[in-house]
């Protein structure tokens, strides 16, 4: 298929600028921010002191003493204010870059589809800077396709180019790009799902967005103990079904009709109408056949395969 391009509104950016801008990001978040290689973007999450997510994070090094936070424009505002909270006497600030820069989605069969100007990285996570400024950003996939995230200055005359060539592309449906997260395994929290997750619970640690060395950031306690005292009862898993399905809507399994087991995380149709989903779900129900939307009466949803194990490396 030719390369197609999909504008990501759905997405802010958070820009963190200073000399002690990582410094703050690594007492706060879940990921290691000390040491980070500039060809690299890393994911993250914002806790409560409970251990729950309030945010996830695809950070990405913009500048020297510059970073950029890629999240769900739904707690973009919620999630830039937490992070102002903390930064006292740091030297960085804090704000909402996603008017000064867009987002595009961008989606190949192989790397071949994409123009020489745009040769993507050649490892998912890696981050490619083109020479007009512009960042290209390599996500893992499902399959041997090629999805890229480009970031561009809207005002910035030598993108102006590169601006005029994204136009110029094939179309690609918002909901179409949310389908290839969710078959890749990738969520993001929107506002009706904030405190809902430990990051485990979403897979997070297998996807790398947890360092377990990196020392101490609201909430690590429990995000340690559940991975070392064995005590993680519920994860991620993908899920297709005949029914619409949305952010937040509880899952019912048939042998415990009486309470929820799961809920969705993220959701999108395919070209067939069928909808697919990423679900958080007690471990105990997940091969068991029974499982269902919104009640014990609602659409039966079947269990899908994931594009990476659910249990760590040893």
């Amino acid at each position: 298929m030719p390369l197609l391009s999909c504008p990501l509104d759905q997405l802010s950016l958070l820009r963190v600028s200073g000399p002690q801008g990582a410094d703050l990001l690594h007492a706060q978040l879940s990921q290691d921010f000390q040491h980070w290689p500039a060809e690299q973007a890393r994911l993250a999450a914002l806790l409560n002191p409970q251990g729950r997510m309030l945010a996830d994070f695809i950070a990405v090094h913009m500048a020297p003493e510059q970073i950029g936070l890629l999240l769900d424009a739904s707690i973009a505002a919620a999630a830039l204010q937490r992070l102002r909270m903390f930064v006292l006497r740091l030297k960085c600030t804090l704000d909402d870059a996603s008017a000064k820069w867009a987002r595009h989605g961008l989606l190949g069969d192989t790397a071949d589809d994409y123009p020489a100007s745009l040769a993507p990285p050649a490892q998912p996570w890696c981050v490619r800077r083109l020479e007009s400024g512009a960042l290209l950003l390599r996500l893992p996939q499902a399959g041997s396709a090629v999805r890229c995230v480009l970031l561009t200055e809207r005002e910035q005359a030598t993108q102006a180019a590169l601006q005029a060539e994204l136009a110029a592309l094939p179309a690609l449906s918002p909901s179409a790009w949310t389908l290839q997260d969710i078959r890749a395994g990738l969520p993001h929290l929107t506002a009706a799902t904030q405190q809902l997750f430990v990051p485990q619970m979403l897979n997070f640690e297998l996807i790398g967005g947890v360092n377990f060395k990196k020392g101490c950031y609201p909430g690590q306690e429990v995000v340690a103990r559940s991975q070392y005292r064995g005590t993680l009862k519920r994860r991620m898993y993908l899920m297709s079904g005949p029914a619409a399905m949305q952010p937040g809507q509880e899952l019912v399994h048939a042998a415990d009709p009486g309470q929820p087991c799961g809920v969705v995380v993220n959701a999108a149709a395919d070209a067939a109408g069928v909808w697919w989903a990423l679900a958080e779900l007690k471990i105990a129900f997940a091969e068991q056949p029974g499982l269902h939307l919104g009640s014990a009466e609602g659409p039966e949803l079947k269990l899908g395969a994931l594009p990476y194990a659910l249990t760590a490396p040893d």
